[in-house]
C-alpha cells in the first residue's frame, strides 16, 4: 500500500530520529494488519506531531492514497501540506 511505502521512505531519511522511526513503524503495522484508514490517519498525525519534512513526491502519494480512500480529512485536518519540502536538504 502507498501509505506503507511513504512511511518507509520517511523512516529511511530520518533513520537517526528514533522516535519518528518508531512511530512510522506503527503506521506500517497498521497497513500490514489491514487498517488502511487508520494508517493514513496515523501517518498524518506522526508528520504533524514530529513536524516531519515531507518530500513533494511523498505528499503526492499520500494524496493519491487519501483519494483512493475517499477521504482527504487526515491530510487537511493535520495540515500535512505545510511540512512539504521540494527536495531533501543537503547535510
Amino acid at each position: 500500500m502507498i501509505v506503507r511505502s511513504v512511511a518507509r521512505s520517511i523512516a529511511h531519511r530520518l533513520v537517526e530520529q528514533h522516535q519518528v522511526v518508531s512511530a512510522l513503524s506503527s503506521v506500517v503495522d497498521l497497513v500490514e494488519n489491514g487498517e488502511s484508514d487508520s494508517a493514513l490517519d496515523g501517518i498524518a498525525l506522526v508528520i504533524e506531531c514530529y513536524r516531519v519534512p515531507v518530500l513533494r513526491a511523498e505528499y503526492e502519494w499520500l494524496v493519491i492514497a487519501a483519494t483512493q480512500q475517499d477521504s482527504m480529512d487526515p491530510l487537511t485536518d493535520t495540515g500535512v501540506e505545510r511540512f512539504v519540502i521540494a527536495d531533501w536538504p543537503d547535510d
